[in-house]
């Protein structure tokens, strides 16, 4: 039969020589402390992507870890959480999410969590005070790269194209991640002519989930928004650490802020350059940096692209001189080699959520470095 002593600090302290006690006072006073009391210091927090989820832990930095809901290098789109996520989710004292705009699947298990009694705050970032929200665009060709304004922050260059052109059919094949019956935020973006005009929050709860881009934490100036938002949350439901967090909302915006400069510099030398994307998902960052992206494959990235948008954009690609098309590590649609095959244009890629990156809190910062370096790397070249 096994035996276990408990050792406390005084029972070490009659244990040890006196010539240690030195190299024991040395020694940092949370390694007295067990896991479990240090565990129930932290309010549990559910975050569901990766990059949200650094944001959060750059906050909780000293008091505690974020769970991270869905799984390093999977989409949100369609996601099904596992069970272990479902119990992080269901016992959590704050879930922070983008919204239904994004993480479809949530919505459901918030709400079973809510019936079936649970507790905890749950926070929807793009419906908190003080984001810039982006108008979603319909996928196709924007604006060709004469038409580039260094000057131009709405975008109103981009031509519509129906949707309709689209081909309807899923191909779940580019990505294990998703289930056969799922429908995604990005299809109820606003078919009528818009200005994409950029809309700023004065209160929560006062907008359309599916007329705008979900995409918000490419901004860094939404970035240090979520962050204060954050910090309020985590101090309201864990007063005991308010300062703390206070501390690192502060250390983070100025960390945030420095980030966005570093960038601006790194791309303006080509930030003239007409670049394809495969998915709609930079919008923000291209706002930040006044890009010149001159459209888009898809905006559902599990939607194929019809014979008449592919035409479409080979032209674009043509007429416009454009560097690069951009994928994704998310997806691997063979439509982008069909679009570049013979054409001079370069094959990047871009990561809007950190698929190959390490938890912690600097994984949004080497998120945005990442992008800014796959631009430049890739319109760099001649």
């Amino acid at each position: 039969m096994s035996c276990f002593v408990r050792l406390t600090p005084d029972t070490l302290l009659r244990l040890l020589p006196k010539k240690s006690l030195s190299v024991l006072f040395a020694l940092p006073l949370g390694l007295f402390m067990t896991g479990s009391a240090l565990a129930d210091e932290a309010p549990r927090v559910a975050v569901s992507i990766l990059p949200i989820h650094a944001l959060v832990q750059s906050v909780m930095e000293g008091v505690g870890e974020p769970e991270l809901l869905i799984d390093q290098g999977a989409s949100p789109h369609g996601y099904s959480l596992r069970p272990s996520q479902v119990r992080a989710l269901n016992s959590a004292d704050l879930v922070v999410w983008v919204g239904e705009g994004l993480e479809t699947f949530l919505v459901k298990s918030l709400h079973q969590k809510s019936e079936n009694g649970g507790t905890g705050a749950a926070l929807e970032l793009m419906d908190i005070a003080g984001l810039t929200l982006l108008e979603n665009r319909t996928a196709g060709a924007w604006k060709t790269g004469e038409d580039h304004d260094h000057g131009e922050k709405e975008g109103d260059g981009h031509t519509e194209q129906a949707e309709e052109d689209q081909d309807h059919t899923h191909d779940h094949g580019d990505n294990p991640d998703h289930g056969p019956d799922h429908s995604h935020g990005h299809e109820g973006h606003n078919h009528e002519e818009h200005n994409d005009e950029v809309h700023h929050h004065e209160e929560d709860h006062d907008h359309n989930h599916g007329k705008y881009d979900p995409h918000i934490w490419l901004s860094l100036d939404n970035a240090s928004v979520i962050v204060a938002r954050v910090g309020e949350e985590l101090a309201r439901i864990d007063p005991a650490h308010a300062e703390i967090y206070a501390a690192n909302v502060s250390k983070t915006q100025t960390s945030l802020a420095m980030l966005k400069q570093d960038i601006a510099g790194q791309l303006l030398p080509v930030s003239s350059k007409p670049y394809l994307v495969f998915h709609d998902a930079y919008q923000y960052f291209e706002l930040d940096f006044d890009l010149n992206v001159i459209g888009a494959v898809t905006i559902d990235p599990d939607r194929k692209p019809g014979a008449k948008r592919l035409s479409e954009l080979r032209h674009l690609l043509e007429e416009s001189g454009a560097v690069c098309v951009f994928r994704e590590p998310q997806f691997q649609p063979a439509v982008i080699e069909v679009l570049s095959e013979n054409l001079a244009v370069q094959i990047g890629e871009l990561d809007p959520l950190g698929a190959n990156l390490e938890k912690g809190a600097d994984a949004y910062p080497r998120l945005l470095e990442g992008l800014a370096n796959s631009l430049t790397g890739c319109l760099s070249k001649k």
